[in-house]
């Protein structure tokens, strides 16, 4: 199907959909393109609760996507000529050069420049490197590992349970996320991404409740 403007939605996103929700100007010649996609993660659910039990997180939170338990939606920025991007979505009109962008403020407070496209499932029609003409959808992998880049670790931009929350941890040690845009061939929702999970550490309910006690038998 070919790539339409204003045909997706985040709120609307299905697991193994991807919205290709904007592009951004940046100080080079180049601009920013924000791809969405609705990801499950095979370590999220509750199998080690044993059998007959499931975690009800994800009902008491319904509408936070940080809780959701058919897959959470993950982000993804990448850098690219204007020219670069027209050609691969092959949209008429449109022009990422020079055409109308609005001005937006992002979580850090600074303006930026914006154009909004919210493109479903965006498909690279044309590869401007090769010529190419076989049809390849956009897809998000997920890639977690241990071994943080130094701005990662600097930063502390390791993986929380929740926004501002504990620190989830793999053997002990922070998880941080090296993820990739890639291309498929297979255009459907249901193709396999091969993604890279690492397995959570446990966290004891008991060790929760003793680290509270704790705190408050110092404070008397």
């Amino acid at each position: 199907m070919a790539n339409q403007l204003k045909s997706g939605a985040i709120a609307s996103l299905k697991t193994g959909q991807t919205l290709l929700t904007k592009v951004s100007k940046t100080s080079t010649n180049k601009i920013q393109v924000e791809f969405v996609e609705r990801i499950t993660n095979p370590n999220a659910g509750g199998s080690s609760l044993g059998d007959g039990f499931s975690n009800a997180l994800g009902a008491m939170n319904f509408g936070d996507d940080r809780f959701a338990q058919n897959g959470g939606v993950r982000y993804h920025w990448a850098s690219i000529e204007p020219e670069a991007l027209e050609i691969m979505l092959d949209v008429e009109g449109l022009d990422l050069a020079t055409g109308e962008y609005t001005f937006e403020t992002d979580s850090n407070g600074k303006q930026r420049e914006v154009m909004y496209l919210n493109i479903i499932n965006p498909t690279c029609v044309v590869d401007p490197s090769t010529g190419d003409t076989t049809a390849k959808r956009f897809r998000i992998r997920i890639i977690e590992t241990t071994d943080g880049t130094d701005y990662d670790v600097e930063n502390n931009r390791y993986k929380t349970r929740g926004k501002g929350g504990d620190p989830v941890l793999h053997n002990g040690n922070y998880i941080y996320n090296r993820n990739q845009i890639l291309f498929a061939e297979d255009l459907s929702d249901n193709v396999k991404v091969p993604h890279i999970f690492l397995a959570n550490d446990a966290v004891s309910v008991t060790s929760k409740v003793e680290e509270k006690q704790q705190v408050t038998m110092d404070m008397m």
